[in-house]
């Protein structure tokens, strides 16, 4: 059964962002990202074509208290709506209470972990304070980010039907259901990675084998690292943040392959963590 959920009492705090209610000055920051061609078309809405439309918008969410902003260092950059499922559609969960998460977020900040962060602080809301059972989640035919986010996150795959999407077409939608239990097994499979990357990452040399070695550094928001590679290949993975490195950008999920001598400069665009591996291998 539906639980109503007032996005009005809801501030979560992560590691970098915000989940908070819309207000009314968050206008060109709705915009900014809602203007983005196939960002809206993506989730089944058309991307705004003038701030007018996006105030609209704006004050339907605050009207209807079910959206919160993904707010970041004081910008909205994406956001998460709670809805209401289909009862007649998830028949099953006639006795669970449940909701439905819908989400979106600017196309400057994918493949940085964001929307995942959101994601996880929002769900154990959900399932530890408000009680919910489980929440649904689809994704229209051909969005495999979204596909990809509801299965790292340990939802199950429910079912497919033709639904009508706000553009007024009708497409093929993927259902998913997530229970607390199935969360919880994330949450669990999460921290034991977490734990062995920490025991592998020391800030001074933590592996080292025959021709390689591998460690891990932080950079902050504008700062500098020089590293004076021992060996002539490096491969630097930007593990969360931005990256600078020879005028070109590198945002969370990237590597930088260098096959060069010399020191390397890099510089943070954002707090960042980076693992780098040096290796002598052909």
């Amino acid at each position: 059964m539906n639980i109503d959920i007032n996005t009005d009492k809801i501030t979560l705090k992560g590691e970098r962002i915000r989940l908070r209610a819309f207000r009314k000055t968050d206008l060109d920051d709705l915009y900014n990202y809602a203007k983005t061609p196939g960002l809206g078309e993506a989730a089944g809405w058309f991307h705004h074509k003038s701030k007018e439309e996006s105030k609209e918008i704006l004050e339907t969410f605050i009207k209807n208290k079910n959206i919160l902003a993904i707010d970041m260092d004081g910008r909205v950059i994406g956001s998460i709506g709670i809805h209401k499922y289909d009862e007649e559609f998830f028949d099953n969960l006639a006795d669970k209470k449940a909701a439905e998460l819908g989400f979106v977020l600017s196309s400057d900040f994918h493949k940085q972990g964001i929307m995942t962060e959101a994601l996880e602080i929002l769900i154990s809301y959900l399932f530890d304070e408000v009680g919910l059972d489980v929440l649904v989640g689809g994704f229209y035919r051909g969005n495999f980010k979204s596909k990809k986010l509801h299965e790292k996150l340990n939802y199950k795959y429910y079912s497919s039907h033709l639904t009508k999407t706000n553009m007024g077409t009708m497409e093929v939608t993927h259902e998913y259901i997530l229970s607390k239990e199935d969360f919880e097994k994330y949450l669990a499979s999460k921290t034991d990675k977490e734990t062995e990357v920490s025991e592998m990452e020391d800030d001074k040399a933590i592996k080292k084998f025959d021709k390689q070695i591998i460690y891990h550094k932080d950079l902050k928001l504008g700062g500098e690292a020089i590293i004076k590679a021992k060996y002539p290949n490096t491969l630097i993975f930007v593990r969360i943040g931005l990256i600078e490195y020879k005028s070109k950008i590198y945002p969370g999920g990237d590597l930088i392959r260098i096959e060069e001598g010399g020191d390397i400069e890099l510089k943070g665009l954002r707090d960042s963590e980076i693992i780098v591996v040096e290796s002598d291998l052909r």
